[in-house]
């Protein structure tokens, strides 16, 4: 993640952007990153034709556009006080994610951050959200900010799953722990991992015993693998949805770093991944990965 030189940030010219750029000096410091401040503007009745004649609407279109590129200088200029290259890029089209991805399909940058905030269920149900398509579709790692501050050393907690279900390659877990440690190491934090393991009952009727001590062995293998402390991996039975969010707020965690895998569309539609529904959950900043 570290090793290009480019991170993407997506802002937003009319709200407070102060968090995402906030991180985004963060990481690019630590990697001598360029950043390129990208954003989408589109207004419907801007279009040719909509209101205007093609001739009133170009102006009225430049002018707005004006007012934005104002805004998204004086980000780039409050990264550049800080040292750093800076390059903008201003795009026109509706939905704002889709020509988000299609500039993503012609640049390369290392990350791509964007903030996040509370999505209601409707919106996640009929993936009306750019974060969800953003989740799914980018094709780099994305940091999704919520907006508090890293704690002091920041500790980033890696979600994997050594058992490789609900189709999780082995390859992806080693990508999520890479990636962990790679922020351990340039921010001087922690590195925890953490594996939930749920046994349906049999038949619906009789639970099944799961090997506790089995399972968190395994999954402290898996760390000692990696330089990783046994009490820094965390094995539980309880629902993810519940227990992340709790050891999140445990260790007040900066960061978690979890894998994405694409699925059929009705699952997408009816289900989303675990990392869509934990992106409500979870106070902390999200690192989304795919599978290589």
């Amino acid at each position: 993640m570290f090793e290009a030189n480019k991170i993407t940030v997506v802002v937003d010219p009319e709200v407070d952007n102060a968090n995402v750029i906030a991180k985004a000096m963060l990481l690019a410091k630590v990697s001598r990153a360029q950043v390129e401040l990208v954003y989408s503007e589109y207004v419907h009745y801007l279009e040719d034709g909509y209101f205007y004649d093609p001739v009133v609407a170009k102006t009225l279109r430049e002018d707005h556009s004006a007012v934005n590129a104002d805004k998204v200088a004086a980000m780039a200029q409050t990264l550049r006080e800080a040292g750093l290259t800076v390059n903008i890029v201003a795009l026109w089209g509706s939905p704002a994610n889709r020509a988000i991805l299609e500039h993503l399909s012609g640049s390369t940058p290392s990350l791509l951050i964007k903030s996040t905030a509370h999505h209601n269920r409707v919106a996640r149900l009929f993936l009306a959200n750019e974060d969800w398509e953003l989740v799914r579709h980018a094709p780099v790692p994305l940091l999704l900010v919520k907006g508090l501050p890293w704690a002091e050393p920041p500790v980033f907690i890696a979600a994997v799953d050594p058992d490789h279900l609900r189709d999780k390659p082995e390859s992806l877990d080693k990508k999520l722990i890479t990636h962990a440690l790679e922020l351990k190491d340039r921010f001087n934090g922690e590195a925890h991992l953490y594996h939930y393991d749920w046994i349906p009952p049999l038949s619906g009727l009789y639970a099944l015993q799961i090997d506790t001590a089995k399972e968190s062995a395994k999954l402290a293998d898996l760390g000692a693998a990696h330089g990783i402390s046994p009490d820094h991996c965390h094995w539980t039975d309880a629902l993810i949805n519940d227990s992340l969010p709790a050891l999140v707020e445990e260790l007040d965690a900066a960061v978690v770093v979890m894998g994405a895998i694409s699925r059929s569309t009705l699952d997408r539609v009816l289900v989303g991944s675990t990392a869509e529904r934990l992106l409500d959950e979870l106070a902390c900043d999200v690192l989304v990965l795919k599978p290589d």
